[in-house]
Formats: structure tokens, C-alpha cells, sequence
């Protein structure tokens, strides 16, 4: 009898001590969700503070550049943004691309800003489109001079750090201003057309919020270009 109660007993605390094992686990679960989304906030607003000292350093550079020749061209200014990176270790911590625009304002020829962290999101969709559409172009002409097909799909290029597929329609379709406009797609899409002789005809680049569409007709049109 004394041996069967003690069994019963070793058996009753197991499963309470399974029990208590298993609402831990639950607990922790429960803890690891809820903090995720605040630590991706979190780490969302460092990287843009990153982003904002590195910015800060080859602005400065830019600007002793200006100080240096008051005629600095657009080329030369790209060349010191692209040496302060090395230098000055001025990279967006998040792998975003740096721009330049003019900025008279501020009495600078140029303002670096950051395709990621630009708190204009319609300038920030119209300088992601302008490079994607560079890169297009000088994808194209390349394909060009080597007496390539053109992919049927289209291209991939690494725009903000990420990896950007360009995919190449039949014909235009009918998105101009934002993703939800037309064809369901969801965050950020990159669309052209060529003609018989494989020159660019359309092409658009397009997030949530804007788009940035380019014509052979009438250049750029869109919300982004507005």
C-alpha cells in the first residue's frame, strides 16, 4: 500500500512539475512575440541615428570639398561621398544607397540624403527611381553593345542594400500611383517595356505610398515626380 502511494505520489508530481515546465515555455513564448515588434522599432530607430552621424560625416567632407572649389560638379561630389565611405566610414547601417540633391537653402551646393532614411517620401521614391532607371539603362546598353538578348524576365539589381527585381512587361499596365493602384502587387515594384528594337519605352518604380513613372514621350510622370 505504502509503495502504491508513494508511486501515485511520484506520478502526481511529474505532472505538475511537466505542467509548471510547460507554462513556462508558454510564458517565454509569449514574452519572445511580444518583444519583437519593439525591438524591431528599436533597432529601426538606431539604424536611422547611425544613418544620420554617417550622413553628418560626408556632408562634411562634401562641404571642405565646396570650401576647396566653389565649382564642384556633380561627378566630383559623388567622388567625395564615395571616399568618405572608406574614409570617414560613412555607410548607412542599413545598407541604404546616398544621394545627392541640391540644397540651396542651406547655402550647400549639395545635401547627401539616404534611400532608406529620407523623411520626404516622395523624394526618396524619386531618387530610388532615378537610380534604378540608371541602372536599366546602363543594363540595356550594355546587353547592346555585346549583341545580347534581353531577358525575357527582365533584370535584378541590389538597390538599398536588398535585391530589386525589374521585371519586363508585354506593355505598359496601368500603375502610376502606388502599388495598390493596380495589379495588387505589395511593398516596392519595378516594372519597364522596350520596343521592337529593344529601347526602353516605359518604366515605373513604385512603393506604397508613390510612384515614379518614366515615358519615352514625356519623361518622368507620376506622384513622385509632382
Amino acid at each position: 500500500m505504502m509503495r502504491r502511494l508513494l508511486k501515485d505520489k511520484l506520478q502526481s508530481s511529474c505532472g505538475i512539475s511537466r505542467l509548471i515546465v510547460i507554462l513556462l515555455v508558454l510564458v517565454i513564448a509569449m514574452g519572445v512575440i511580444i518583444a519583437i515588434p519593439g525591438y524591431r522599432a528599436y533597432q529601426r530607430h538606431s539604424d536611422q541615428i547611425a544613418c544620420t552621424i554617417a550622413m553628418k560625416k560626408a556632408q562634411d567632407m562634401l562641404d571642405i570639398g565646396f570650401l576647396s572649389n566653389s565649382h564642384l560638379t556633380y561627378k566630383e561630389a559623388c567622388a567625395i561621398v564615395e571616399k568618405s565611405k572608406w574614409e570617414q566610414d560613412a555607410l548607412c547601417p542599413s545598407g541604404g544607397d546616398y544621394y545627392l540633391i541640391e540644397d540651396r537653402q542651406e547655402n550647400q551646393l549639395y545635401r547627401v540624403t539616404c534611400g532608406l532614411h529620407e523623411s520626404d517620401t516622395r523624394l526618396r521614391v524619386r531618387l530610388n527611381a532615378d537610380h534604378a532607371y540608371q541602372l536599366l539603362n546602363d543594363a540595356l546598353a550594355e546587353l547592346k553593345a555585346q549583341g545580347q538578348e534581353l531577358p525575357e524576365a527582365g533584370f535584378t539589381f541590389t538597390l538599398n542594400g536588398h535585391l530589386l527585381p525589374v521585371t519586363r512587361l508585354e506593355e505598359d499596365n496601368g500603375l502610376r500611383w502606388g502599388t495598390s493602384a493596380s495589379l495588387d502587387y505589395q511593398g516596392t515594384v519595378c516594372f519597364f517595356s522596350v520596343d521592337d528594337t529593344g529601347e526602353l519605352n516605359w518604366f515605373v518604380y513604385a512603393d506604397e505610398n508613390h510612384a515614379a513613372v518614366w515615358l519615352r514621350d514625356d519623361g518622368w510622370v507620376g506622384d513622385a515626380y509632382r
